[in-house]
C-alpha cells in the first residue's frame, strides 16, 4: 500500500510529475539512476495524486506502475494545496486552465518545510512555479530536469 502523509513533511522529497512517474513505470535506466542518487542527497521519493490519474499504463507496466506506487510516498491534492496552486500560477504569471496540473505538482512540494525538489521534463512552466514557490522559504524548491 502507498504510504500518506499530512501536507507539511517531516522530511526532504523530490516530488515526481508525470513524465518522470511514466518512465519510472517504463523501467528507464536514467531515472531511476536520478531516484537513486536523489535517494542518496537524503531525498524521499514522492507523487501527488494529480500524478497517478496522469500516468497510466496496460500490461506488464501496469503492475510495475502498481508496484511503484506502492513505494512512493502519495500526497494528496488538498484544499491547501490547491489554494497554493492557485497562488503560484498569478505569482508566475501563467494561465491556470492550461498549468493547473504543474501549479499542483509545484503546490504540493511548496507546502512543506524542509527541501523539496519536484522533478519534470518542462522546462517551460516548472522552473517559473518553482521560482513562486521559492519566495519566502527558508530553502528553495528546486527543478530537477528529467
Amino acid at each position: 500500500m502507498a504510504r500518506r502523509v499530512a501536507p507539511a513533511f517531516p522530511r526532504a522529497l523530490l516530488i515526481l510529475d508525470a513524465q518522470p512517474l511514466s518512465l519510472l513505470a517504463d523501467q528507464d535506466r536514467r531515472t531511476t539512476l536520478m531516484l537513486k542518487v536523489a535517494e542518496a542527497e537524503g531525498y524521499a521519493a514522492a507523487i501527488s495524486t494529480v500524478s497517478i490519474a496522469e500516468v497510466r499504463r496496460t500490461g506488464q507496466a501496469a503492475h510495475h506502475l502498481r508496484w511503484l506506487r506502492s513505494r512512493l510516498t502519495v500526497i494528496p491534492a488538498t484544499e491547501t494545496i490547491a489554494d497554493r496552486a492557485a497562488k503560484l500560477l498569478e505569482d508566475a504569471g501563467l494561465d491556470g486552465h492550461e498549468n493547473v496540473v504543474d501549479a499542483l505538482v509545484v503546490a504540493t512540494a511548496a507546502c512543506s518545510d524542509g527541501p523539496m525538489k519536484v522533478a519534470s521534463t518542462d522546462a517551460s512552466h516548472i522552473p517559473k512555479l518553482c521560482h513562486a514557490a521559492s519566495v519566502g522559504r527558508s530553502s528553495p524548491v528546486e527543478w530537477v530536469r528529467v
